[in-house]
């Protein structure tokens, strides 16, 4: 990177970073690079599921109460592709089922405008917290590719700072969530269903004492002296929602 890319880089850096919310961040984000909008996605991700979403958009009003009233969410490539891969990806690259309902779907977002090519960049920190970042625009093929290959180490940094920025809204100043993995949440997830650890290991195809010991790590972790104390303390810190089943 030249210096004078590097400047205009750290210039935009610093606006973005400083804005005053995660939303006046993604709006910052879009404006400094001149596409047409931005999503931050935070799922609690439990056993695959995807709960109680923190989003954040810059996608019209009219469009966003139209997704949330269909629940486009259940049909959505996008977020399906996001949650389930780890490296940055490119709309076009994904295969989409000849499915009716996700085919009206994809009517229905061109028809409010939404343009078909984009860029998502999944987000996994170190408490397996899963997030996804999606842009999009309406360029020419040529020019969004070029705008893409140009900028998108940029945007995987700041991807990370709006991340940050988002957890901090939706979890306090201190973000004390102690890091379990991702069997760990499984276990307590399915416990928290009234799973036993038997039940447990059929259910994640592992062995019984491999599942006691998830168990038994989430409840050291959790500073808990008994599995139920361990589970209570889980779902108030938004580590599992056993809800969502």
């Amino acid at each position: 990177m030249r210096a004078n890319e590097l400047n205009a880089y750290l210039t935009k850096f610093k606006i973005i970073k400083y804005a005053e919310s995660t939303y006046d961040m993604l709006i910052e984000f879009r404006n400094s690079y001149e596409f047409d909008h931005i999503t931050y996605h935070l799922s609690r991700n439990i056993s695959k599921q995807m709960d109680s979403p923190y989003v954040k958009t810059t996608y019209p009003d009219a469009w966003v109460t139209r997704y949330l009233m269909k629940n486009y969410v259940e049909l959505d490539p996008i977020i399906f592709e996001g949650f389930t891969r780890r490296l940055p990806f490119h709309w076009h690259e994904i295969e989409i089922k000849a499915d009716a309902k996700i085919q009206a779907f994809l009517c229905d977002a061109q028809s409010y405008g939404i343009p078909t090519k984009g860029y998502s960049i999944p987000l996994v920190d170190k408490f397996n917290r899963r997030a996804l970042i999606s842009i999009c625009s309406s360029k020419p093929d040529d020019d969004w590719r070029q705008m893409v290959r140009e900028h998108c180490s940029e945007w995987q940094e700041l991807a990370y700072i709006i991340h940050q920025r988002a957890i901090k809204e939706v979890y306090g100043k201190d973000d004390l969530s102690p890091s379990l993995s991702q069997r760990e949440v499984e276990c307590l997830y399915w416990t928290a269903l009234g799973k036993d650890y038997l039940d447990i290991a059929l259910l994640l195809n592992i062995s019984g004492h491999t599942a006691r010991s998830y168990l038994k790590s989430a409840r050291f972790k959790l500073e808990s002296a008994t599995l139920s104390s361990a589970v209570s303390k889980a779902i108030q810190l938004d580590i599992i929602n056993p809800k969502f089943h």
